[in-house]
């Protein structure tokens, strides 16, 4: 079927569906065009085409960036506000289009991002949580702590881990510590209310 409208392309690409991208293609959106390549494991396809837009789109600018921790040669690295706005919601989309491997490269590449934005390793906990990766949430949170331990959000996302894994004394324990930092924080007041 052929696709005729972006908004058309632009909801199957949603839906995991790439078949859109020649649309994208003719109709000059090159960086949607470059998402369908690299989610569709394409990663080179993808940086051609992010590089083409990089010096006018910020988005494109960051795909080119991110190739290139995909690539496994970093020599351009992002900026405090891509990887605040993209790192995770990419991260996010690598996940659900089976890119396992992309995604280990870009998470490898962690330390680097946190020395750009501090918040980079609860932003990778935070995709790989939301997408049942528990037990590589937790790593990338105890890092977030030992580096940027005043931050509440990192101490309830801390708590959600432990619950997972059934470890109610330590979910309380980081529930306390969100509390103490911002004693409002109203979705950590309603964790520790429904703990035993």
């Amino acid at each position: 079927m052929i696709v005729k409208s972006y908004k058309e392309a632009k909801n199957k690409f949603l839906t995991g569906d790439f078949s859109g991208e020649d649309f994208f293609l003719k109709n000059g959106f090159m960086v949607e065009y470059a998402y369908c390549r690299l989610l569709s494991g394409d990663a080179e396809g993808a940086r051609l085409a992010f590089v083409d837009k990089a010096k006018q789109d910020f988005r494109a600018d960051w795909g080119r960036k991110l190739i290139e921790f995909v690539q496994g040669y970093v020599s351009n690295v992002p900026s405090y506000f891509q990887i605040r706005n993209f790192l995770e919601i990419d991260l996010n989309l690598l996940i659900q289009a089976g890119q396992a491997q992309y995604v280990e490269n870009i998470i490898n590449g962690a330390d680097l991002f946190y020395s750009i934005n501090p918040e980079s390793y609860k932003f990778i906990a935070r995709a790989m949580y939301n997408n049942d990766f528990a037990q590589i949430a937790l790593y990338y949170l105890l890092k977030a702590k030992d580096k940027f331990y005043y931050d509440p959000e990192m101490h309830f996302m801390l708590a959600n881990c432990y619950v997972k894994q059934g470890d109610i004394l330590r979910a309380k324990e980081s529930i306390k510590s969100c509390l103490t930092i911002l004693p409002a924080y109203y979705p950590a007041k309603k964790l520790l209310d429904t703990l035993p």
